[in-house]
């Protein structure tokens, strides 16, 4: 397929298919170019229907000539999109004052603000942000008037955990605020403006802790601001137990109390909508011509036109000031509310109920507006909840709880209390080596040195808020609820990322069977977080490692076989099949586990800063701290199809695994500590060098900062035995320089991690790239080409005899792989036997459970790993794409000699050598140009 040329236009859509109904905070997308074609010069315009739409443009990745690789694109609010539309290297429509345009304005004067200013047709809309203190929104305000204020970050903390079935004293519960640090403006329009603030919470005697950022969005054309907030726990975990978290803000009201009305949404477009004073129901009817205009949000007429047996009485009703919505599970909410009696009356606790909100609410008047306020992803990151306090009053008080106070106090404090402490006791001779990993052998869980422990972790959260004049009629909030919770994103089409093979990815092929078997697993993964209820403010995004047949359920509660963690590399097997299909469902979940692996299951600071957690019981409980579940590349989809600030905050956090995995080194619990006279450290050549090469390439990509890719080339220095280098492939580091240190050492033990978490995808786009380093090229392709080859191949090349216990149907994409650079046939079809000798991804059929055997009816695999579902679809789309004709167009064939069914046996026996003894192996011996900034023509 020829490469598409940028003169030619790209054809673009929405992923879920037809245009969003509104557009509210406008939307981001990537797109990729071909190397030379656009640089930071380039004009960029969109199309829709013939129609020019202003479009704001920036870098987001470089070729290394120095043209652009990937551009950010931002649209304004509800700007007039049809279900398709085409971006290209055209003159862009100049933004008016008057219609599309958004400016940056800073003042000195009283609490040091930043003002921004949108306007569209003849509404004018103003947000204004704090630079200090605890207050981040100051106001937002519609025609002059103010609709939201005094939004501030808050959270709650708990000094012990939950034990309500104790009696005597309770934990103590207190409220901290987020106090601004610093604010910097990231893009001042003039489509879109981003504003990153970041700062610590504090206040009541406790250390300023938990570090944000939020950034906030607005764009030309709205009346709304859009927040991305994240936060990293550094607390401890034996006492700073969180139990609410959120943001708060205030609304001014205005209108009689019969004309202000609160508003909750459902994700099946349900519509919860009260008045603060009720005029139906009574014992006296109000008739039609008030109630129905209640009802609907609008002003009712002029009380005296009313009956008077109830004008009479109004003031004698309930005035309904507190509402709350909580969605304490993913399967259930409530709405309750209490009159203006406060704390010293009680809640109605059945106003509402439903089976998933959609995490929008509104509370307003009739007449004088009010604020709209959403969550993306509300009910599958419960526990959370919306409150709105005062409506009676000249002010509401609205809580947007990401996590619900309603909820037990948040415990990060491991599952379990008892861990080996096998550094010390094997140290004084008191256990021998084998029992330190005892814990591998029977649950596949690696605890101790270090113990669990929550500093570092993550995690986010999305709010929108909208300034309205009036009260939205019910289909219009509906409409808002659809698109905060199903969040409108641009793509293009699987044939135009393929033709630029983009990450290396193809078209789905004519293999028929293997195309319809993988989509299947596709399938059956999209249900299955819902059948298990994969949700959950930590969990949402992550998948289940191992199933359990015999109980029917994943091993939730053994070890390392319960959450994946990204295990070799999941969320690449998602963005790689959305990549291949465009299928909507797979984008979401793909988009959710980038977001989970990148914020729970990784370290941001602290001790284990830039490194990343294994699969576990508890997302951050593992021993084993490693830079392969941090890794920058496997974010790279997520970052470059979205244009996502977050992700890329994190790549850089990924940096600091450089020195963090010296203290942290991955093979200290099974090799002497390393020699010092090699470097201070000590990394596998994959997946842990690979893992920091990926990370430096990132890097220079998104900066064409050649200090990264330098970095990459000291680490190509020539090995003795190329990759297959060291004690499965162990050599020394050295952070400040980036050199690996042969320790003189052929090859030892299993092989078979070193190129299964997205190595062997990077090095197979890198040396594409980078064409000066001839001898790492040779090293790297006879690795491709021999992992899974004869031994007689091995020692041909080696002269050596060795075993590197990698599994075939993981690494047939390398040995495709060699088989493209060496352009040899054979090695190409030695790939596609090295597939179908395995009987590795033929799934058991999908298995109806029900009865007394489980709790509810199930849909059940029961054979399936995670691991297979993931590294084996990565490895038929790598072949698929490099030797397409010679698939087969039939299912696999099972061999008597199969490959061992539990493949994390496997690996640990080849690991330990079947047995370990108290002697541990010692060491083996373009100049940037400035983009053309369009500016906001005021006349």
């Amino acid at each position: 397929m020829p490469k598409p040329r940028a003169a030619d236009g790209v054809a673009l859509k929405w992923v879920d298919g037809g245009a969003p109904p509104v557009l509210p905070t406008g939307t981001s997308f990537g797109i990729p170019w071909a190397q030379g074609e656009v640089d930071r010069t380039t004009p960029i315009a969109l199309i829709s229907s013939g129609v020019s739409i202003p479009i704001q443009t920036w870098p987001l990745a470089y070729w290394p000539d120095g043209s652009l690789k990937w551009t950010g694109h931002a649209l304004a609010a509800d700007s007039p999109l049809s279900d398709t539309f085409d971006i290209s290297t055209d003159s862009p429509t100049e933004p008016s004052f008057a219609s599309f345009c958004i400016q940056v304005f800073y003042t000195d004067h009283y609490h040091h603000r930043f003002i921004h200013r949108a306007f569209y047709e003849i509404l004018s809309a103003i947000a204004v942000l704090n630079t200090s203190g605890d207050v981040l929104i100051q106001s937002l305000e519609l025609d002059g008037q103010i609709k939201a204020q005094n939004g501030s970050l808050v959270v709650h903390l708990q000094n012990s955990p939950d034990e309500p079935e104790l009696v005597g004293d309770k934990p103590s519960i207190y409220a901290l605020n987020g106090i601004i640090d610093s604010v910097t403006v990231e893009q001042s329009g003039p489509v879109r403006a981003v504003i990153k603030v970041t700062g610590k919470y504090s206040g009541q005697g406790h250390a300023a802790f938990l570090p944000f950022i939020v950034r906030f969005y607005v764009t030309a054309g709205a009346t709304s601001i859009h927040l991305v907030h994240f936060f990293i726990y550094d607390g401890d975990q034996t006492q700073d137990f969180i139990k609410g978290l959120g943001l708060t803000f205030a609304t001014p009201l205005s209108d009689l109390l019969q004309d202000r009305h609160i508003r909750f949404a459902t994700t099946d477009g349900g519509i919860w909508g009260e008045a603060v004073r009720l005029l139906s129901g009574l014992r006296r009817d109000a008739t039609d011509a008030v109630l129905v205009p209640q009802f609907e949000g609008q002003a009712t007429p002029d009380i005296s036109t009313w009956p008077t047996t109830v004008s009479s009485e109004i003031n004698d009703l309930p005035v309904w000031a507190d509402f709350t919505l909580d969605q304490l599970s993913p399967a259930h909410f409530t709405i309750k509310k209490r009159s203006t009696g406060g704390r010293s009356a009680s809640f109605i606790d059945h106003a509402g109920f439903g089976t998933r909100a959609a995490g929008v609410g509104y509370v307003g008047g009739a007449n004088g507006g009010g604020t709209l306020f959403g969550f993306r992803d509300f009910w599958q990151g419960a526990p959370r909840g919306l409150d709105i306090r005062g409506a009676g009053g000249d002010t509401a008080a609205v809580t947007l709880w990401a996590y619900s106070p309603r909820a037990p106090a948040i415990d990060m404090r491991h599952y379990d209390t008892v861990s080996p402490r096998c550094e010390f006791l094997f140290l004084m001779n008191q256990i021998d080596l084998s029992q330190c990993i005892s814990q591998l052998d029977l649950t596949y869980e690696d605890v101790g040195d270090p113990d669990p422990n929550p500093v570092g972790i993550g995690r986010s959260y999305e709010i929108s808020l909208q300034v309205v004049s009036s009260t939205p009629s019910r289909d219009s909030i509906a409409q808002w609820a659809s698109t905060i919770t199903n969040v409108p994103q641009i793509v293009a089409s699987p044939d135009f990322y393929a033709a630029h093979r983009m990450f290396r990815i193809q078209r789905p092929s004519g293999a028929k069977d293997i195309e319809d078997r993988k989509s299947a697993l596709l399938d059956f993964y999209v249900a299955e977080i819902d059948q298990r209820q994969f949700y959950g403010f930590w969990n949402y995004g992550d998948v289940m490692h191992t199933y359990d047949e015999t109980r029917h359920t994943w091993r939730y509660d053994v070890g390392g076989y319960a959450w994946d963690n990204g295990e070799v590399s999941s969320d690449l097997w998602l963005w790689m099949s959305f990549l291949r299909t465009g299928r909507a469902d797979v984008f979401r979940i793909a988009h959710a586990m980038t977001r989970h692996l990148s914020e729970v299951d990784f370290h941001h600071i602290g001790p284990f800063a830039g490194l990343g957690s294994r699969h576990n019981v508890s997302h951050w409980g593992d021993g084993a701290k490693e830079a392969r579940v941090a890794g920058s590349t496997l974010k790279r989809p997520f970052y470059y199809l979205t244009a996502d600030e977050l992700i890329g905050d994190i790549m850089d956090y990924s940096l600091q695994a450089d020195e963090t995995i010296v203290t942290w080194e991955p093979l200290r619990k099974v090799l002497a500590p390393p020699d010092p006279a090699a470097g201070p450290g000590r990394v596998r050549i994959g997946p842990d060098w690979t893992t920091l090469a990926g990370n430096w390439f990132t890097k220079w990509e998104r900066t064409n900062d050649s200090h990264w890719l330098d970095r990459i080339k000291t680490g190509m220095a020539p090995l003795s035995t190329g990759l297959f280098t060291g004690y499965t492939g162990a050599v020394g580091w050295d952070p400040s320089t980036a050199h690996l240190v042969d320790y003189g050492s052929g090859p030892e033990q299993s092989f078979n991690l070193s190129m299964v978490f997205g190595g062997g995808e990077f090095l197979m786009e890198a040396m594409e790239l980078i064409t000066d380093e001839p001898d790492f090229d040779a090293a790297w392709v006879d690795f491709c080409r021999l992992v899974i080859a004869s031994n007689a191949d091995r020692m041909a090349r080696y002269g050596i005899s060795f075993n590197p216990s990698a599994f075939a149907y993981w690494y047939a994409k390398l040995q495709a792989y060699a088989g493209e650079r060496l352009n040899d046939d054979t090695i190409k079809q030695a790939a596609w036997t090295s597939l179908k000798s395995s009987d590795a991804g033929i799934w058991d059929p999908v298995a109806q459970i029900g009865g007394t055997d489980v709790v509810n009816p199930i849909n059940e695999i029961p054979n399936l790993a995670t691991n297979d579902a993931g590294q084996l679809s990565l490895t038929e789309y790598a072949v698929l794409a490099i030797a397409p004709e010679f698939a087969p167009n039939t299912a696999r064939v099972t061999v008597e000699n199969k490959q061992q069914e539990n493949w994390d046996r496997s690996t640990l026996a080849s690991e330990k050598g079947q047995s370990v003894s108290k002697e541990i192996p010692a060491n083996p011996t373009g100049k940037k140009q400035g983009w053309k900034k369009l500016l906001c023509n005021m006349s």
